[in-house]
Order: C-alpha cells, then structure tokens, then sequence
C-alpha cells in the first residue's frame, strides 16, 4: 500500500538481528567429510548425529573461540537456517537490518563474508569486541537507534532483552536441530516475516513484540 511505501521510506523500522541459533546453527567440531557425522563419535556411528551435506547449505569456518590444528583447517561448520537468507532479503524491503550478536569479530567477519558478501544487508553490526556489556548485561538497542519505538530485537534468548526492560524483543524458536524439520524452521522465519511487516505499519513497534511474547519472554519480564 501507500502508507505501507512511506513508512518504509521515511519511518522505516529497525530490524536486529542475532546470529547463533536464530539464522544459522555452528556445530564444532566439524562433522566428518566422509559419513557426515562427528569426528568424534566415529565409535558410535548408529548414535551419531547426521547432517545436511548439501554445500549450499553451510560453509566451514574457523572459530577462534575453540582450539583448531592449522591456520587452514576449518573447525566450525556453520548451517543456514532454512527460510532465513530469504526472510533477511525479503525484510530488507521493510526496514534497516543489523546485526547483534555476542560472538566474536572474527567468527561474526567469517559469517557476514558468507552471508553478505557486499555488506549491503546489514547497516551495522555490533558483536562483543565492541560490545562487551552485552555477553553479561544483553544487547543495547541504544546503540543501534534512539528510537526505540521503531526498533525490535530478533533474538532466541530472552535474557538479552534487558537492556530494554522486554518491550523490544521477539524471543525466536532457537535453531538447534540442523538437519530437522525445516518446514518447521521456514514457518519461523515466515513468523518473523510477519512480525516485520506489522512493525512497519504500526506507530510503535513494541505494541508488536508485546502482543508476540511467548511464554518465557512474559516469565522473564512480568507486566506490573
């Protein structure tokens, strides 16, 4: 629509999103080249976890958080979460999108070189180099925009909506279960999706997240 245009022009809102276990899933070690499980569970392959071997659907990186043998070798593989690199392009059309995550710069620099490439995604991104308050006290929408009638936080913990006492949060279905379900994880996107739009509409984008709470957000943050 017309106004739908104009909000997204001249009132766009805030999109931020977290990483881990919201829009991708890292699993360390590496699950092993050759039957697609766990280098380490190789005594206990009819236990072992198989994953996706489809190379669109991840990429090998090196997470410095974790020891690795050679400056080469991959330790991390990273899954996309299906639904999400779509629902990111798609949300792109609604609002400004960030990043805010609590990994390091290393790790969250080997994402976005995957993820957006040309950094035209995302108009910021904050991970703890830069934010280090925010492993411990969560994540400040304060450094992204002081209008925190149009910002909102995707992210799969709750604890990291403190900053902003709940109101601007929308606690995700964590993405845990790579190789799972994926209809499931392409209708939370699609939730998602739908929780970007109406922000865009509204005149204040916590009036959303509030009627979207789920159970442990309203735990979290009880109304008085």
């Amino acid at each position: 629509s017309a106004y739908a245009t104009y909000k997204a022009n001249f009132d766009p809102p805030h999109l931020v999103w977290d990483l881990d276990n919201t829009i991708l899933c890292s699993i360390t070690p590496v699950p092993n080249k050759h039957n697609n499980r766990f280098a380490s569970d190789e005594r206990n392959k009819d236990n072992a976890k198989i994953y996706p071997d489809d190379r669109n659907l991840y990429f090998d990186q090196i997470d410095d958080d974790f020891p690795y043998d050679e400056p080469d070798t991959p330790n991390t593989r990273t899954f996309w979460r299906p639904g999400a690199r779509t629902a990111l392009k798609i949300c792109g059309y609604m609002g400004h999108q960030h990043v805010y995550t609590t990994a390091q710069g290393t790790y969250t620099e080997n994402v976005l070189n995957e993820l957006d490439p040309d950094r035209v995604i995302f108009g910021s991104v904050i991970h703890r180099d830069i934010a280090p308050e925010s492993v411990g006290r969560g994540k400040d929408l304060s450094l992204i925009t002081d209008r925190m009638d149009r910002a909102v936080l995707f992210d799969d913990r709750t604890k990291n909506f403190f900053p902003q006492e709940g109101k601007n949060g929308i606690h995700v279905a964590s993405y845990n279960d790579v190789g799972g379900d994926d209809i499931k994880e392409m209708k939370e996107m699609a939730r998602l999706v739908g929780i970007s739009a109406l922000g865009l509409l509204a005149p204040d984008i916590r009036n959303v997240a509030y009627y979207f709470r789920s159970e442990e957000h309203k735990k979290r943050f009880p109304e008085d």
